[in-house]
């Protein structure tokens, strides 16, 4: 059954979006598709630390399989056969169903979700897609088993006309297939063409194929834990020697309806830098996915490098850099009103820290004495802060206004300035602080209720008071 219409409208994630206008030659036409089998991919997810990927830091198999109809093929149209001039949608998407089984696992069979492009769930056109974790002890006895024989898809759909259902095999898997995760990842550059590079470091299989995946953020959970929404907007196969890429080509999915073409002011990201080991016929085998949140930084910028945090539900911003002894690299992540800084196991000390120019541009900054934070000094931005000594292994700064207008889901750079005490890599943590802490022990006997609160007030503006006073006369 055809249908003309001059303007078709659809739904994209609960929001509508214009098609665009037809041209008077070519009809739209609303029909069942065929249940049609384009693709399978069964390899090695290693998944890095994100908050929006289920099973961070974890390693998996993935099942990923690309079927038509599909919720995407109910609102992306292709060409109809036998008249190129018309588009055709599928009004049957919604009721394909797949799921994967293996001879080993018996009766059970594991539902595949959808995950296409109009999901929100982050992944290709057509895309049903399911996880098996490593470490879990079903499958880690299994290994040997799945590796030595195909897993088995079913897909089902009531209204295709041709055949209701497939079944059908993946491709081998391999369970030695195993990339490395990438390190030092940092941008360069304000605004919109600004440059991402990373290391490869040594050992794990060796790559066949550098892919960039780019997500826009849509949503997120009240606490700022997840990702709950977002789209895939670039996709991209970059030359396997490269280190660093530069955005300023329109985006893959820039065609689609309400896909941007290109990086926007004020939009957040989730970037995929992902090293994939394939067969010689082209079959993914394995890849290891860095993921890292991104927001374009201000023009203003220039050219300064910025080394960028992956984020993951625990909320913690992880790195994973080089650092030299006195020099200073500078780490972005989001927002709050304080961070908690932290080194990772066998990292050298912080010697010094130096922080941006946000709010009155005053920090109140707490060390660690085993027990309790104590306040130490208040810092003024761009003013490099010496820890002195063998330095500290963690520090907290507090004092960001909530006049500011900065909260944890601000997409604000907040630049800081660290060096270290000696050589090595700098793999700790910046944790956000996203409701006011208590103050320390020996201040929070003194008084109760308003009366506490009334002297930790006059105490702080005395201190910061102070300290501009001071800056001044320097």
């Amino acid at each position: 059954m055809k249908k003309t219409k001059p303007i078709g409208i659809h739904l994209l994630g609960g929001a509508a979006l214009l098609i665009g206008a037809l041209t008077a030659s070519a009809d739209v036409v609303y029909t069942n598709y065929n249940l049609t089998h384009l693709r399978t991919e069964i390899f090695n997810d290693r998944i890095g630390n994100s908050r929006f990927f289920n099973g961070p830091n974890t390693d998996s198999i993935r099942v990923s399989t690309f079927l038509r109809p599909s919720p995407d093929s109910n609102v992306i149209g292709l060409p109809c056969l036998g008249n190129s001039a018309d588009t055709c949608y599928s009004t049957n998407g919604l009721q394909t169903a797949v799921s994967v089984t293996h001879s080993s696992f018996g009766s059970f069979s594991q539902p595949m979700t959808f995950v296409g492009v109009t999901s929100a769930g982050g992944g290709g056109q057509n895309e049903y897609t399911t996880i098996f974790n490593r470490a879990n002890p079903s499958i880690a006895s299994r290994l040997d088993q799945l590796d030595a024989t195909p897993f088995s898809i079913t897909a089902t759909n009531p209204s295709s006309p041709a055949a209701q259902t497939l079944v059908f095999s993946g491709p081998d898997y391999d369970k030695n297939a195993l990339p490395s995760f990438l390190t030092d990842v940092k941008v360069i550059g304000g605004g919109l063409t600004p440059t991402i590079s990373w290391e490869v470091p040594a050992g794990g299989t060796a790559p066949t194929n550098v892919r960039l995946q780019v997500r826009i953020i849509d949503a997120e959970s009240a606490d700022g834990s997840r990702i709950t929404a977002a789209r895939l907007v670039h996709n991209e196969n970059i030359p396997l020697s490269s280190t660093s890429y530069t955005f300023g080509a329109p985006f893959s999915n820039n065609a689609l309806p309400g896909f941007p073409s290109g990086l926007e002011e004020g939009s957040r990201y989730e970037i995929a830098v992902i090293l994939e080991s394939r067969t010689s016929g082209g079959e993914l085998t394995g890849r290891a996915r860095t993921f890292f949140e991104f927001m374009p930084l201000p023009n203003s910028t220039g050219n300064v490098a910025v080394f960028l945090p992956s984020v993951g539900p625990s909320g913690e911003f992880k790195f994973n850099l080089e650092v030299k002894a006195g020099e200073t690299v500078l780490i972005d992540p989001l927002i709050a009103i304080g961070y908690d800084y932290q080194i990772g196991a066998g990292d050298p000390n912080f010697a010094s820290v130096t922080l941006p120019n946000i709010g009155d541009g005053l920090f109140d900054l707490y060390l660690w004495d085993g027990t309790d934070w104590l306040f130490s000094a208040v810092l003024q931005d761009g003013i490099q802060h010496f820890f002195g000594g063998n330095g500290v292994d963690r520090f907290r700064i507090l004092g960001i206004e909530t006049s500011a207008g900065i909260n944890p889901l601000s997409t604000t750079a907040f630049i800081t300035g660290l060096s270290f005490v000696g050589d090595g890599r700098f793999t700790g943590t910046m944790t956000p602080i996203t409701t006011e802490v208590p103050e320390p022990s020996t201040l929070a006997l003194v008084g109760l209720a308003l009366a506490a609160f009334g002297f930790r007030q006059a105490s702080h503006n005395r201190r910061r008071r102070g300290a501009a006073e001071e800056c001044r006369e320097q």
